[in-house]
């Protein structure tokens, strides 16, 4: 979840990123990549790697760490050129850790971009942005901006995970327990975003068809499909919303928990996923392009 510094409402008024930005969030961030990548089984999704031209240009939207085109550099013919965005300069990874046609720097997919990149890239990337959204309205809005960003005939792949559907469940073994501290928090979590920014999840299908894309697929899978990464993405969770409470308590938003709640509430969820129990949640990708 890489997203900006703010987070805009529907009246544009400024919002911290939730999860914090510190260099533990980093950390977090590059682990995210890597379990999502192996859950996944690729970068990119293969319809649209076949489609590239031999210069590709790849914008990487809410690039976060930049770890996404740092990697599609290794996997991909060195004549492509990455250009990674993001509101926040604070979790790049270093310049001297770039490679030569990989590129990080300021942009708000919340807002137009600017004009000399319209119509220059053959690919727009964007991954684990939900955070930084709300109402359909709004994801609406982002696809507008980046489609704008687009050649005729370009492409753009976006993976989000649906959180609204994140609960606990029981492990194999029989001492799990049933889950239900981690799915508590996910639940306080997420009501406070639906009440405070119509948290949403729309369909990738209907999303990109009712923006004029064309050859439109939508890839579904879940967090819990591989057994050996429940563990992993359970931690990824109670990372991720914990960080979320405890930025709530601090600003004392109503309905929130107290600091003090927060951090026991974390503990319960994770002897959870001590004992075995597991938070699953569903990923998306989805893939469109842009008429010719």
């Amino acid at each position: 979840m890489a997203q900006p510094t703010p987070h805009h409402t529907s009246t544009s008024s400024p919002e911290p990123y939730w999860l914090g930005r510190a260099s533990d969030e980093q950390k977090r961030l590059l682990k995210q990549h890597s379990i999502w990548t192996r859950s996944i089984g690729y970068l990119l999704h293969p319809t649209v790697t076949s489609t590239l031209p031999p210069n590709a240009r790849i914008a990487d939207m809410g690039t976060g760490t930049g770890i996404w085109p740092i990697e599609m550099s290794h996997a991909s013919p060195p004549t492509y050129s990455f250009h990674g965005f993001d509101i926040s300069p604070e979790q790049f990874l270093p310049p001297d850790s770039l490679p030569p046609n990989v590129t990080l720097g300021h942009g708000d997919f919340l807002t137009p971009l600017p004009q000399e990149l319209h119509g220059t890239f053959d690919l727009v990337n964007i991954r684990l942005i939900i955070i930084s959204l709300g109402r359909v309205e709004v994801w609406q809005r982002v696809l507008r901006n980046v489609l704008a960003l687009l050649k005729p005939g370009g492409a753009i792949c976006w993976t989000e995970g649906d959180f609204l559907v994140a609960r606990g469940f029981r492990g194999a073994g029989l001492e799990s327990t049933a889950g239900h501290h981690l799915t508590r928090a996910q639940v306080q979590l997420n009501s406070t975003l639906s009440r405070r920014f119509g948290y949403s999840f729309p369909s990738f299908r209907g999303l990109f068809e009712d923006g004029g894309l064309q050859g439109v697929e939508e890839d579904v899978l879940s967090t819990d499909r591989d057994p050996s990464q429940r563990s992993e993405f359970t931690d990824l969770g109670i990372g991720a919303v914990f960080g979320g409470l405890r930025n709530l308590a601090k600003i004392r938003e109503e309905g929130s928990w107290d600091e003090e709640e927060v951090e026991r509430r974390r503990v319960s969820a994770v002897e959870d996923r001590e004992s075995g129990a597991y938070l699953r949640w569903d990923i998306h990708i989805g893939v469109g392009f842009k008429a010719s």
